[in-house]
């Protein structure tokens, strides 16, 4: 049986990935959906971890931003706070050789497992970077930015939100949740475990968050976006 690792969302929070690295059961592979940057205090050194792990990485709307030099299209709730990180410290902290690693990246990934073929993608298989699968929208809407065409396993990150949804449509849709900045109410890092025989497993792990917050204090001088970024860290919302 082959385990594969699912994470997501990072944002340059180190102390995060290192806890579900630790933590994390026996795996046999890595996929990572995508979003190494912004927000967070170190994305340099998320993206040498990463690429230690090896395994899959697949192009977030943030990673694009970064080496394409556009605009992320970020919520407007949190837009100023990923304009404000991806100057002072995204860019400031990544090399050459990270932003070329970056530009590498795919925006999506084909992989047999077992009897059936999962499309890993950032955020959805019809917007690969920007619209939001939320695990709330009706039937119909999530049908539309799926497809039809689609496999039958969709594995998508983007709203650091983690869910199972079974469709009507015949597939099933996986969000392992976001690492480095859980949104759904919970502080802790989330990620999740996907077999070739279609189990998945969810997991949660504490983390030093602390130690993050004080790494952006260090680096973000606007009060606004700095008390915006740890509330989010602290509470998960």
């Amino acid at each position: 049986m082959t385990r594969l690792l699912l994470i997501s969302d990072i944002h340059g929070n180190v102390e995060s990935l290192k806890a579900v690295i630790e933590s994390a059961p026996t795996y046999d592979e890595v996929l990572v959906l995508g979003d190494l940057v912004d927000y967070g205090p170190d994305p340099d050194a998320v993206i040498d971890i990463i690429k230690e792990l090896g395994g899959k990485v697949v192009e977030g709307n943030h990673d694009h931003a970064v080496v394409k030099g556009v605009d992320c299209r970020a919520g407007p709730s949190l837009h100023d706070a990923s304009v404000y990180t991806r100057k002072e410290i995204t860019d400031k902290k990544l090399s050459r050789t990270d932003l070329r690693w970056l530009a590498s990246l795919p925006d999506h990934v084909r992989m047999d497992l077992g009897s059936q073929t999962a499309l890993a993608v950032h955020a959805t298989p019809k917007d690969r970077l920007f619209k939001y699968l939320q695990p709330w929208l009706p039937e119909e809407e999530f049908k539309e930015y799926v497809g039809e065409e689609a496999p039958s396993l969709i594995l998508v990150g983007h709203t650091h939100r983690r869910f199972l949804r079974p469709t009507s449509f015949g597939k099933v849709v996986i969000n392992p949740g976001s690492v480095g900045q859980p949104r759904d109410g919970d502080w802790r890092a989330s990620y999740a475990v996907l077999t070739d025989e279609g189990s998945v497993e969810f997991f949660r792990v504490k983390y030093d968050v602390e130690t993050t917050i004080r790494k952006l204090k260090e680096s973000v001088r606007s009060d606004e976006v700095f008390l915006k970024l740890a509330n989010i860290l602290r509470s998960g919302r």
